[in-house]
């Protein structure tokens, strides 16, 4: 199926609703950048197009997208990675490995990633626009909605967001965001600027010989050391031929924030948010690594992921005491912001 398209406006700020393969979709965009987002599948974020420049910050995975397509078997972590298109997914009620919790069962990253949302347009101006997106989950009683603000002029994206415990009972639940950068920006000029030097946490599982990191390794970023004792910076972005797989966990951070540079092309892509509410760091880099299922090495991307708890899986979360919780009718709302820095402006 082809796209169609309902703007009503070609100027300014707009908002763009359409279809494409089926599947609804929005853009919102303004002078500056154009944010797609597609509604039928978790309200992923799959394009952040910085217009002066046509950079487009978001990694686009090399699999196939597989709308509506049943698996040859049923995957016991779950189906997020048969359907991940890339992008920036939200992840709730739990992250990572899932589990069993209050006798639901959860698969890798929670419900909402794989859910589709409905979509509330709050402003339609040509300097100002606004979207409400809201889901349900399934297996719990939570309504998780995300209000998006662009502005004229302005290329940062304003975010709020809210979950509502609406069942009767105290519920514990995990939430981050997945934003993996890629496209035409992420290459080894790139570095990741975070303040402070927050510890760091290697997943407990031995990443392979793609990996610099020991299982389980501990220190404080960006300094690490290598299997055979070489000093590693953390913070250099690796290019592909490195094939290298990195995931960690930061904590202890000096400010809810980060920002990637490019210093090839002097832009900069970063968030800001409330470290009470996100107060670890999660990093993937995968940089050509990562053999066999999903992606046998073709993956080229960073994510760097804002989570309220650790370690992963809500199931884990909970026995380690971890998790947050929500009591029964209670609700946690919070805002922040996604931002592009051009330095050849400046």
């Amino acid at each position: 199926m082809g796209i169609q398209y309902f703007g009503k406006r070609n100027y300014g700020c707009r908002i763009r609703e359409y279809t494409a393969d089926g599947l609804r979709c929005v853009s919102l965009e303004n002078d500056l950048v154009r944010v797609g987002i597609l509604l039928d599948k978790g309200a992923d974020i799959f394009e952040f197009v910085y217009k002066p420049r046509d950079v487009d910050f978001m990694f686009t995975s090399p699999l196939p997208f597989a709308k509506n397509i049943i698996p040859t078997s049923a995957n016991p972590a779950g189906n997020f990675m048969d359907y991940y298109e890339g992008g920036w997914q939200e992840m709730f009620p739990g992250i990572s490995t899932g589990g069993c919790v209050n006798k639901a069962s959860l698969g890798m990253h929670g419900e909402v990633a794989l859910l589709p949302w409905d979509i509330e347009v709050l402003k339609d101006d040509v300097s100002e626009i606004s979207v409400r997106l809201r889901v349900r989950t399934l297996r719990f009683p939570f309504l998780l909605a995300r209000t998006l603000t662009l502005r004229e002029n302005d290329s940062t994206l304003y975010v709020e967001e809210q979950i509502d415990n609406e069942g009767r009972q105290e519920l514990p639940y995990q939430w981050g965001h997945h934003p993996a950068l890629g496209g035409g920006f992420l290459d080894d000029s790139c570095e990741i600027c975070i303040e402070g030097n927050p510890s760091f946490q290697a997943v407990p599982a031995d990443l392979g010989p793609t990996c610099c990191l020991a299982a389980g390794q501990q220190g404080i970023w960006p300094t690490a050391v290598g299997r055979t004792g070489e000093t590693v910076d953390l913070s250099a972005v690796r290019g592909l031929d490195s094939r290298e797989y990195r995931e960690f966990g930061l904590s202890g951070l000096q400010e809810g924030a980060f920002e990637v540079r490019n210093h090839r092309l002097r832009l900069g892509f970063g968030m800001k948010w409330d470290k009470e509410v996100f107060p670890h760091i999660w990093v993937w880099q995968m940089y050509g690594g990562g053999a066999d299922y999903p992606f046998y090495g073709r993956a080229y991307t960073l994510a760097l992921e804002m989570w309220n708890s650790l370690p992963g899986g809500l199931e884990n979360a909970v026995a380690a005491g971890t998790v947050p919780r929500l009591k029964e009718g209670e609700s946690i709302r919070t805002s922040y912001e996604v931002f592009v820095r051009d330095y050849q402006s400046f």
